[in-house]
């Protein structure tokens, strides 16, 4: 047990703290202002951490957490802030970010915040002990799953259908073995994938088919895929009809655990944004471009070059194209980046990576005559990098938004332009 720690700021994870000449101490849900008691110890990273057991005296910005499952659950890391504190800490880490390569945009937009409950997507932890099934998340930097029977962030219909599953997976999962249960909302449909050890065996066998239809039975689950281990390729068990989405004037028909944005809020606030940037007609490319989230919205202004290295997205582009000016291309952009040729044949390019950033394609890009890049990004560190490598190639970055779709995390994503005079 630690004396009193005064907490001095938040650390990249959204948690407080403490620094001194011991060295810094990170204290879960604290918050600057705190004064606090800690149990001290030495996390698996190897990073100094301080389990909360008293707090002192109560930093300004601390307000009471309105889920009943706070102090247990690890989805949620900062309902304990007031929304002000909240919303001026996330632009921050994206500013911070950004000054820490030595870079600021000609302009800041308008960020845009948007409430929680309406999480389409959620992925269960779930664990079977003597016939019954524990469903929920894992509680902060454990292994251990908290049950959670009620969630601010999701969708009720993600709740609704987690309440029922508790008892429609017993005849599925094994006994004492881990599985993730994946639930995305589609429409008015949602895609169930399960990853684990299913059946007597491991795999599939009647009894889980049965339970299967039993799912189909009593929710509005529309398709059941499974697969043993993460990337593995998915097995469809049972479909009741194809799983369609509207991205633009594309109707794409998506695979299992296809990935959206995590709200259909948030895919509206990020298409807006990328939209508003790009010209009213042109030659566009569109960098990872999953199912065709932004590829989409673009076709209404001009024909679209799609680069995944996804097999199932491609897949999904290509089936959905019909007569449109696409051409979706399968391309693993980290091994194979777009050449910088290729590049000057766009008027505009969007890109956005996964959280590790596109460090090796912004390189090509940096040297390009693509007048016009727009990036899009979930992690404002691995992006003020790429930034960074395209400014020293002669881009100007115009401007940057704030967009924050995952509420009372750490987690935020921007849109920003870059553009090139020649």
């Amino acid at each position: 047990m630690a004396g009193d720690l005064l907490i001095h700021e938040l650390g990249p994870k959204g948690d407080g703290l403490h620094a001194s000449d011991r060295g810094r101490i990170y204290v879960d849900r604290a918050l600057p202002g705190d004064s606090v008691q800690a149990k001290i110890r030495r996390g698996d990273d190897g990073i100094i951490r301080g389990d909360l057991v008293e707090i002192v005296k109560h930093s300004e910005h601390r307000v009471p957490a309105p889920c009943p499952h706070y102090d247990v659950c690890g989805g949620c890391t900062l309902q304990h802030a007031s929304q002000n504190f909240y919303r001026d800490w996330k632009i921050e880490i994206v500013r911070d970010a950004l000054a820490k390569k030595g870079l600021k945009p000609r302009e800041w937009k308008t960020p845009v915040f948007l409430s929680g409950g309406n999480r389409r997507r959620a992925t269960f932890a779930a664990f079977k002990k003597n016939n019954a099934i524990t469903l929920g998340y894992f509680k902060r930097r454990t292994h251990q799953v908290a049950d959670i029977t009620e969630c601010l962030i999701a969708d009720p219909a993600i709740l609704q259908l987690r309440a029922k599953l508790v008892t429609l997976l017993v005849p599925v999962l094994q006994e004492n073995k881990p599985a993730d249960i994946f639930v995305q909302k589609v429409g008015s449909g949602i895609d169930l994938a399960i990853t684990g050890l299913v059946g007597k065996t491991g795999k599939p066998d009647g009894n889980v088919r049965e339970a299967c239809a039993a799912i189909f039975r009593n929710t509005n689950v529309q398709r059941i895929s499974w697969r043993a281990r993460d990337r593995d390729e998915f097995r469809i068990l049972n479909t009741r009809a194809p799983l369609t989405t509207q991205f633009g004037k594309m109707r794409v028909t998506l695979p299992p655990m296809a990935f959206l944005q995590p709200t259909k809020e948030g895919e509206t606030a990020l298409v807006n944004a990328v939209m508003e940037l790009l010209p009213a007609s042109g030659k566009f490319a569109d960098l990872f471009s999953g199912c065709g989230t932004f590829t989409g919205p673009m076709l209404e202004r001009g024909s679209v070059d799609a680069f995944e290295g996804v097999d199932d997205a491609i897949d999904a582009l290509n089936n959905a194209k019909g007569t449109l000016p696409l051409r979706a291309q399968r391309r693993d952009l980290f091994k194979s980046p777009l050449r910088r040729d290729d590049a000057n044949k766009y008027d505009a390019i969007v890109f956005d990576p996964p959280r590790a950033g596109a460090a090796d394609q912004v390189k090509t890009l940096a040297s390009s005559k693509c007048p016009l890049l727009v990036g899009v990004s979930c992690n404002p560190a691995t992006f003020a990098r790429d930034a960074r490598t395209l400014v020293d190639g002669g881009y100007r970055l115009e401007s940057v938004r704030v967009i924050d779709q995952f509420t009372w995390s750490h987690h935020v994503e921007l849109v920003a332009a870059f553009s090139k005079t020649f």
